[in-house]
């Protein structure tokens, strides 16, 4: 331990006593002359600033401390600069005392930035707990709404000709609904509210099953090019997640390119070995897969690049972006255990990384698009709804495929219907949510007058505990919201399913090509 001059210091400190204790604290200590000279610094002040130990005596603690000293400050969180130019985030503690007649200014100094990585963290991490809280409060009612003009547009453009100049309008009012529907499933993503359906999938079958539906969002001025490693290896992931990840990445790469351009989406494996988890923080050693998305437009700037992942971060005017694109797609990767890497520079373009996890199994592909039955229904249903909108919708779509709809408000109503209706209820349809009583207990009640009716449940609440209860008993669920013929059909399979069948739709957002910036 080097002896420092004792300046007329205490006899322990003479002595080494109190250098001692020092060199032992984890805190950087500072000891200073009443003018601000140095006179000593422990070996975590060393290690702190970056400077040998006759570096430090040489320097003044205002140049250390520029900030806390020219604010007076006794206890302060702050930030001072390591010798290679890094600046750390501190708390310090500055005292003066008189020793021996004479003035000396003592600071401890902490380093706190993992502390203030985590503290950042907690709070992103609290704001998309409040998102999601907010997601859950208001999707209920707004898939109500959805559902009711997705419903009332299928019946018009069912009942429009083609040549008619209403059904324009009608299409322009179903787009806006189903854009709303894609809003909805992007914030449910983001707040995590949304149960997903992983399966072992081949990114090289995902990327080939989206391809023509891609081009189409891109548009004639900008070539797609694909390629899809050999060999690839298996990952496991939600199906329709992956699908809106490339879909949100494509639409962002248009937009950035609106003179035209090329965007290149490639699969390859990759390995992270030792040396590479250094290179590609929060990756372990392992086998993964890496999908990349690049293209040739604009690029970002710094400034813009270090925000793009955040949510509702948009550089588009108001009313042109909702800023959920790369949000949305950063907690997709979250979510399926993956790492993202975003790399953009000013009239370079922009490439996205995404690195998913290996896993040993056969790949599931994706079955092929059920067409749509438009066979005539037969049979009683008794509609429970309590919202008038959906109710009146849903009685107006199955009354026209053939089917007698009986309407209840509530399950008081469906009650009394259920015991006392003169005739066979084929199904009851009821959201999963009621006033006073539930769509499973007033099944339960129903079940001794009525043993042999089916029973479709249908809600708004996306991640309600009761829809993952239903989910695990293999009971029949739909989302909303629904399109016309897709409750049809649903009604259709529910009545024609093997007693004891599972026939829950599982949670997710409906796939398709409008997806919101």
């Amino acid at each position: 331990m080097e002896v420092l001059p004792q300046s007329g210091l205490c006899p322990a400190w003479q002595d080494g006593l109190a250098q001692y204790a020092l060199e032992q604290c984890v805190e950087a200590a500072l000891l200073a002359d009443a003018e601000g000279g140095l006179i000593y610094a422990n070996s975590a002040a060393r290690a702190l600033f970056g400077y040998r130990s006759e570096e430090l005596l040489e320097r003044r603690l205002e140049e250390l401390l520029p900030q806390l000293m020219a604010e007076g400050g006794v206890r302060k969180e702050t930030v001072c600069q390591h010798r290679d130019g890094r600046r750390l985030a501190v708390e310090v503690v500055l005292s003066q005392s008189v020793v021996a007649g004479r003035s000396f200014q003592f600071a401890l100094v902490r380093e706190i930035s993992e502390r203030k990585r985590l503290e950042d963290q907690l709070r992103e991490a609290r704001r998309m707990e409040a998102v999601g809280r907010l997601v859950a409060g208001v999707s209920h009612d707004f898939n109500n709404l959805l559902t009711a003009i997705l419903l009332y547009t299928g019946l018009l453009l069912n009942q429009l000709p083609a040549e008619s100049s209403l059904r324009r309008q009608a299409e322009q009012v179903n787009l806006a609904a189903e854009r709303g529907r894609s809003l909805v499933s992007q914030l449910t993503a983001l707040g995590g509210r949304r149960s997903l359906e992983p399966t072992l999938l081949s990114l090289n079958e995902v990327v080939e099953s989206v391809r023509d539906m891609l081009a189409r969002l891109l548009g004639e001025h900008i070539s797609l090019e694909t390629s899809c490693g050999e060999r690839l290896r298996t990952v496991r992931a939600d199906r329709t997640q992956m699908e809106q990840m490339l879909v949100n990445l494509a639409v962002n790469a248009r937009d950035a390119m609106p003179e035209g351009g090329v965007l290149r989406i490639a699969t390859a494996n990759f390995t992270v070995g030792e040396g590479a988890a250094q290179e590609y923080p929060g990756m372990t050693p392992g086998q993964y897969v890496r999908l990349t998305v690049s293209d040739t437009g604009c690029g970002m700037d710094e400034g813009t690049r270090v925000h793009a992942l955040e949510p509702f971060f948009t550089t588009k005017p108001l009313g042109q972006g909702t800023g959920l694109g790369l949000s949305t797609v950063h907690e997709i990767v979250r979510q399926s255990r993956g790492q993202l890497i975003l790399e953009s520079a000013p009239g370079r373009g922009t490439q996205v990384q995404v690195f998913l996890p290996g896993v040993e199994g056969e790949a599931v592909t994706a079955s092929a698009p059920r067409q749509a039955a438009h066979a005539a229904g037969a049979g009683t249903v008794l509609v429970v709804e309590d919202e008038e909108l959906v109710r009146r919708s849903l009685n107006d779509i199955l009354a026209g495929k053939g089917y007698r709809v009986l309407q209840a408000r509530n399950a008081r109503e469906a009650m009394l219907i259920g015991q006392g209706y003169d005739g066979p209820i084929d199904l009851m349809l009821t959201d999963l949510v009621l006033p006073g009583m539930g769509g499973p207990e007033l099944a339960d009640e129903l079940r001794p007058a009525r043993p042999d009716m089916r029973v479709l449940y249908i809600s708004g609440y996306r991640n309600d505990v009761r829809v993952r209860q239903l989910e695990q008993a293999g009971k029949a669920f739909f989302p909303k919201p629904f399109t016309a013929a897709a409750i049809a059909d649903k009604v259709r399979e529910v009545l024609a399913a093997t007693p004891g069948h599972s026939t829950v739709t599982p949670v997710t957002a409906e796939r398709g090509e409008r997806i919101l910036k």
